[in-house]
Parts: structure tokens; sequence; C-alpha cells
């Protein structure tokens, strides 16, 4: 029987609850703070998954854009917060039907729809006393390109940005917390640099096109992972809409690359495009023309079978779940840190969070003398809890650093749910450092 110190308590919080260009299996544009915390300004905060985007039946934010606003106002209020890390999808140029030009990150950042949430960053980020930093996500993944990164740099000055090529970036301190989007895990989102010359843009991108054509006729919205895990979780879903479309039946209990190009097929026929639908592009990461719902097919038919050759982290298995699941699986190798992944992470997390999946999370493991914690941050984006986490620090006596995560939902006055990791450092590596 598990003793109860080895319980692993884990909680899913859905509705309820120097990196090199092409290579996943590289560490990605790490970030560790030039400054820790003075004084009582000893709390991080964490959220991800914004998705601002130009005002249309499509977004993902709307009615939670004034709530996002207002709470990041509060943030910056605060005298006991030292720094506000965004992990990913701040921006979303993905979500665009596919008929339209694709929006620029300065069309996003001009949308009247965003201006309370931009004018509360841009407060933030005038605040002496809170840091600002930005990690990529998928969703906003070429803001590693430079005339992106610039647009990000000059409408909010003094934001610390973590993106790289091909679209990855990571928050660290003390070698003890690990904080990342999580898509580079996720086989339809990870940056993909294989399948076409040039390009870095995954198969999930034209999905997310392909549900913003749907959400745009059909006036409900529809969101990237919803639709993911409606027809990944189906065969039976996604060969009605094969059937529909005319192909051959293919999707079956067994995961390979006919069922994963079968999974676009028939989300493109769900959404209402055929084969020969094209995709405007306007030169987006190199494209050239209009591909079409064929020609996108063709391009990505073996990233199941090409992950393991691109990607040695998680299996090519894993990564079909992790995009519509909780990432607590990368979390949990990145706590264990087999040798065949050492040489890919600068330290063994005690503490890993990740975004991406819209689900919030919270994951205690305490086991012998080790304890560690993951939590998703989840998102902020309508029809879903809008949810944060916090990470508190303090030092203790005989260079011990104390570690409180909590995990926050908006309207309550208590985290759902908080646990801490004590860390004995080294007396040559114990050193407060002040801002």
């Amino acid at each position: 029987m598990m003793k109860r110190r080895d319980f692993l308590k884990s909680m899913a919080a859905t509705g309820a609850a120097a990196s090199v260009a092409g290579g996943l299996g590289m560490i990605p544009a790490l970030f560790t703070p030039r400054t820790a915390y003075a004084g009582s300004r000893n709390k991080l905060v964490f959220i991800s998954d914004l998705h601002m985007n130009v005002d249309g039946p499509y977004s993902w934010l709307v009615n939670h854009a004034k709530d996002l606003a207002d709470f990041i106002n509060q943030v910056n209020d605060r005298d006991d917060v030292s720094e506000l890390i965004v992990l990913g999808d701040l921006l979303d140029d993905w979500v665009s039907p596919i008929a339209y030009t694709p929006q620029t990150f300065a069309d996003i950042l001009g949308a009247s729809n965003n201006a309370a949430v931009v004018a509360a960053l841009q407060g933030i980020c005038n605040n002496p006393g809170i840091a600002v930093t930005y990690v990529t996500g998928n969703h906003d993944m070429l803001s590693f390109d430079s005339q992106n990164k610039t647009v990000i740099a000059d409408t909010f000055p003094g934001m610390t940005i973590l993106s790289d090529s091909p679209g990855l970036g990571a928050y660290t301190r003390d070698n003890v917390i690990w904080a990342e989007h999580g898509h580079r895990y996720c086989l339809f989102n990870a940056p993909d640099t294989w399948s076409r010359s040039n390009g870095h843009l995954s198969l999930g991108y034209f999905i997310s096109r392909l549900a913003a054509s749907k959400s745009l006729s059909s006036g409900q919205l529809y969101t990237t992972p919803d639709v993911l895990d409606m027809f990944v979780k189906s065969p039976s879903e996604v060969n009605a809409y094969l059937n529909q479309g005319g192909y051959e039946e293919v999707a079956g209990n067994i995961i390979d690359d006919a069922l994963i190009i079968a999974v676009f097929n028939a989300i493109a026929i769900w959404s209402g495009n055929w084969p020969w639908s094209t995709f405007t592009m306007d030169g987006l990461d190199n494209y050239a023309g209009t591909p079409s719902v064929e020609d996108v097919a063709f391009v990505y038919d073996t990233i199941f079978s090409g992950w393991p050759d691109r990607q040695d982290i998680v299996n090519h298995y894993d990564a079909v779940w992790d995009d519509i699941g909780h990432l607590s699986g990368p979390a949990n190798l990145l706590f264990e840190m087999p040798e065949r992944i050492k040489d890919l992470y600068p330290f063994t997390p005690r503490i890993v969070l990740f975004g991406h999946t819209h689900q919030a999370a919270f994951q205690y493991h305490h086991s012998g003398e080790v304890e560690t914690i993951y939590a998703n941050t989840g998102t902020w984006i309508d029809g879903k809890p809008m949810t944060w986490v916090e990470i508190e620090i303090n030092d203790g006596s005989s260079g011990q650093r104390n570690y409180t995560v909590s995990l926050w939902f908006y309207g309550d006055s208590s985290p759902k749910y908080s646990g801490s990791v004590t860390v004995q450092f080294n007396k040559g590596s114990y050193m407060i450092r002040h801002r």
C-alpha cells in the first residue's frame, strides 16, 4: 500500500478544473531573472493563453477581456508581486478563417477589443517594482521573427521576450522552477521545420483556421483544443465525416500517419471545406501561394512516423495525447530526468509549469525527501474558467528556500489548490538577490 507521504494528489481543474533552429530536442531560449525579490515582493504570477486576436466571431477572447484587464491592473497594484510571467499565446495570429488574410501582430495589438488588456499590460511594464516576462506559445510561435518581436517590444517597453526560432522559450528560476508553454511536447502544435522547407508552422495552425471558419459560419465558437478533443477521441466521428467527403474510412484504434491525416481531413469537411478549398497565407511563414486542404495534408502526412527522429523527449503516441490532456506526462518526465534527456535541460526541476491545454491543473507529489509540483496555468478565453498560478518564495534558515505554488480561479478569495516545495541550497549557491 502506498504510504501517506508518497501519495499523488492530482487535481484537474477543467470546467469544474542555447536553442538550435529546427531542433525540438534542444534547450529553448531560456531566461533566468536578473533580479529576484526584495522586501515583501516575493511572489511570481504566471498566466497563459490570453489569445488576443482581432475582433471577430471566431476570436477566443472577447467577453473575458475586461476581466483580464482588471486582473492585470490588480496585479499591478499589489505590493507582494515581483514578476508577471505570460507563458505563451499572448497573441493569436492562428485563429482566422481560411479565406481571410491572416492578421498580423500589429493588427492584433491595435484592435479596439484588446485596448483595455494592452493598456493594462503597458501599465505593469511601466511599474519599476514588477518585472514582466513573455514566453512564446504556439499561437504566437512566429514572435521570434525580428519584425514581430519589434512590434511586441515597441508595444510593451521593458518586457523581456523569450522567443527563439523555431518558436520556443522557457523561464527558469533558482534551478528549481521550469516554465514553458508546453507545445513542443504536442504532435499537432510543436514547431515544424521538417515538413516544409523554411517553415515553422505546424498542422495545428491549419486546424485552428478551419475551426475559425466553422465558428464564422455557424455562429458558435470553436477552439482548437476542443476540436482536437472531439475528433482524436472519436474514430467514428472521423469516419462519418470522411464518408461525407468521399474518403475511405481509415480511422480505427491504431494511431498512425493515416489517422492523423484522417483527423485533419475530417475537421476540414466538418468546417465546411473540401480538398480543393484553399488557405489565404499572404506570405506568412514563407508561404508563397495558397495551399489547399489536400496540399496541407500532403505536407504533413508523415508527422507521426517522423516524430521520433525529430524530437526524442516524449514519444509520438504521448505527443498525440499531450495535445488534449493536462501535460502532466512531460512534467513527470522532467521530474524524473532520465539519462536520455539530461543533456536537453540545464537542471532537474522541482516545479514545472505549463499552459497550452486550456485546462488548469495541480499535481503535488511527495516521494521520500523529494517534493515536486506540476501546475497548469489554464486560460483566460471565453467559456473557460479564468485561472492563474502564483509562486511565493520565502527564505528559511540554513540555506533553505520554500516555494509555495497556488492555483487560483478568478473571483475566488483563496486559491483552489496549494502546495509547497522546500529546497536546500549549497552554501556557495545560496544567495539572495535584490531588485
